[in-house]
């Protein structure tokens, strides 16, 4: 399903110049490299090899689906759902209803795309629209965010609004950054030039946040050791495969990932930011 909001905010254009978002036709590039026509029906399980954009892919979304136990009768909104890889592996593991919201036009439509060829119509409505302007009923059991609140400045406005999308028990489940320590005026510039992180808060701030919105039961987990490694590596092997990547994606768009993923990992490196996952309960 593919449904537009009416009057929604034109695409952020700060948002839309981070290096991860520069070409988003790349997804079909690596589909053609896997064997896959422009038209041709698609396997979620391939597809999950190249459409998500948070770290450590499937094995992130298990975590979530077994930790909340999503099952087929919960209806699930997704944050910021980007190119639907996570949508779309939830959807298919547990044939629950979600509800993919995505500010950016162009990844939307892309997403809409993909889960139309992976045949899961039924399973996925993709929304384009901005989450803190949008109305999204109270009628979710949980909502996700993968590496996207910290896109957002306005947190008051953020978490209430989560709050209100779901319904009395429902949960929000996200991956986040976090400030371990202050930001060097260096960091910050590269936060905000090439990731957009306007408004990143403290392990505490977080945690307050969320309580003033009204969630209770609030569980933060550190995952700063696990993402810096995982940045780290992450640049390490594009650089290592980086012909490949320029006779796939093409130079262009290599350089603009590698300089992403390189600013990404030395941000971690630097110890002033960290990961964290977040699970916060609404009341009954």
């Amino acid at each position: 399903m593919n449904e537009e909001f009416n009057g929604g905010p034109d695409i952020d254009s700060n948002l839309a110049s981070v290096e991860l978002y520069f070409d988003v036709k790349r997804i079909y590039k690596e589909l053609e490299e896997l064997g896959y026509g422009k038209s041709d029906r698609l396997k979620v399980e391939d597809v999950n090899k190249v459409d998500s954009l948070h770290y450590f892919g499937s094995e992130a979304v298990d975590h979530a689906i077994n930790l909340l136990d999503v099952r087929s009768n919960h209806r699930t909104l997704d944050v910021g759902s980007g190119l639907g890889g996570p949508a779309r592996y939830i959807a298919s593991r547990t044939k629950c209803h979600v509800t993919a919201l995505e500010l950016q036009e162009e990844l939307h439509n892309a997403a809409s795309d993909l889960t139309s060829r992976c045949g899961l119509d039924s399973y996925v409505n993709h929304r384009c629209g901005d989450f803190l302007s949008v109305d999204v009923e109270g009628t979710h059991d949980f909502l996700f965010g993968w590496l996207v609140f910290l896109h957002i400045a306005d947190k008051k406005s953020l978490f209430h609004n989560c709050y209100k999308a779901l319904k009395p028990g429902g949960k929000v489940y996200a991956e986040d950054f976090f400030v371990k320590h202050p930001l060097s005026e260096d960091e910050d510039n590269l936060l905000q030039k090439h990731v957009y992180c306007p408004n990143l808060q403290s392990w505490d701030k977080y945690q307050e946040d969320l309580r003033q919105a009204g969630f209770t039961d609030i569980q933060m987990t550190d995952l700063t050791d696990d993402w810096t490694k995982y940045t780290h590596d992450r640049l390490q092997s594009f650089v290592q495969n980086r012909d490949r990547h320029v006779r796939v994606l093409g130079e262009a768009t290599t350089q603009a990932l590698q300089t992403f993923y390189a600013v990404v990992s030395g941000i971690f490196a630097g110890g002033n930011v960290g990961g964290a996952r977040l699970v916060a309960t609404k009341p009954q």
